[in-house]
């Protein structure tokens, strides 16, 4: 190489590696993952990568395994984590693209004829380094534990299609609960990457418990052995026991499916409860439906019936109770307005506000919880 064709190679390098800075997780093959889980060691990747080539460009000589050891480290830890070998391997294809056009967009002349003649020799680069993540990744594949971890996987992903894994092949070595507490972890991307994966490696250790990635956090399958408020605690435990600062990282949203091919739905509903805790402020904190029926009723769209027509399905045998409720909405919840209409006294209408909060769960003299009721007794009418 000479000197010129060095000074221009240097130049390269430099702007190279300041791409690199500017790069994110949003290339397909990290799809399925948090972005605050692959976007620092996505970087720390590409980093090493086009310090590799470059070196390789100035020596004439492509790395050696010892070198590639960490770049290959970061692309097994993506395959055990779920991202297919074919599309971990896809990336440098699609990250060597990207970096050529970035270069080309700005570059000078002589800038332009040096990308020019690098071409086979970042083919030969990429080819050599995909050629050792794949090797490696065929070394790990008769691990037990990849074999495992592969297994859980493909049992998560048909568990949360609403399909029983067990289905054609009764002698399942992983066993399956018939009921599972489903909790959707909605993740920020400034979260905390070391934090997020002690947490999830608490959750994957839960018995009987399975955990699949995605590109907004992770879903959890806890088996259901008692209520989804016992599972809910249990999860809050395992969140608050690694909170670091008061910045949220997260936001959590639990459901319940007593039934293998209900875990699709209660997946969508911890979801769409995870979604509401971020957009009103209700970070780290494992949280039901019922938390926020008020929201999810505004939001959830036809589903959200069910949870409200339950509300007030314990005042069907206390019609007195019905009616002052009916009566107090009617009256703008004023309680004084409320008697009178009902021709007995204030402390009566107390009283039975009193009995419907005691048989609802929800009450009236709260605001928030009125308008749930409120919501509820809507909804009843609109289905009598």
């Amino acid at each position: 190489m000479s000197d010129v064709d060095a000074e221009v190679v240097g130049a390269l390098r430099e702007r190279a590696c300041a791409l690199v800075a500017g790069f994110s997780p949003e290339v397909p093959a990290y799809s399925q993952l948090p972005s605050a889980l692959s976007e620092a060691e996505f970087v720390r990747g590409a980093r090493l990568n086009v310090e590799m080539f470059f070196d390789f460009l100035s020596s004439g000589e492509l790395p050696t395994a010892a070198a590639m050891t960490e770049v290959v480290d970061l692309a097994l830890k993506r395959v055990r984590q779920g991202v297919p070998l074919a599309s971990v391997l896809a990336r440098y294809r699609i990250a060597a693209g990207y970096m050529v056009a970035e270069l080309e967009r700005s570059a000078s002349p002589a800038e332009r004829a040096v990308i020019a003649s690098v071409g086979p020799g970042l083919m030969e680069f990429v080819a050599a380094v995909t050629a050792r993540v794949a090797v490696a990744c065929v070394e790990h594949v008769s691990d037990p534990l990849w074999e495992q971890r592969d297994r859980r996987r493909a049992i998560a992903d048909a568990l949360l299609q609403g399909r029983d894994p067990r289905d054609g092949s009764p002698e399942a070595v992983v066993p399956v609960a018939s009921s599972y507490a489903v909790a959707v972890f909605d993740v920020a991307t400034t979260a905390d990457p070391a934090r997020l994966t002690r947490i999830r490696t608490a959750l994957d250790r839960i018995d009987g418990a399975f955990l699949r990635m995605d590109s907004a956090g992770w879903t959890v399958l806890i088996p259901l052995d008692g209520t989804v408020e016992q599972v809910a605690s249990a999860v809050q435990r395992t969140v608050t026991a690694d909170r670091c600062d008061s910045v949220p990282q997260m936001w959590i949203g639990i459901a319940c499916a007593t039934t293998l091919s209900g875990i699709p739905e209660a997946a969508r509903q911890a979801r769409a409860v995870s979604d509401i805790c971020r957009r009103t402020g209700r970070p780290e904190a494992v949280t039901s439906v019922r938390e926020v029926l008020l929201e999810y009723a505004l939001t959830g769209g036809p589903s959200a019936r069910r949870y409200l027509s339950s509300v007030v399905a314990a005042l069907r045998d206390h019609p007195v109770l019905l009616r002052t409720l009916d009566a107090y909405f009617a009256c703008q919840f004023n309680q004084l307005a409320t008697a009178r209409r009902l021709g007995v006294h204030r402390n009566t209408v107390t009283y039975r506000l009193a009995g419907i909060a005691e048989a609802t769960g929800w009450d009236p003299l709260n605001p928030r919880a009125a308008m749930v009721l409120y919501a509820a007794r809507l909804t009843a009418a609109s289905a009598d």
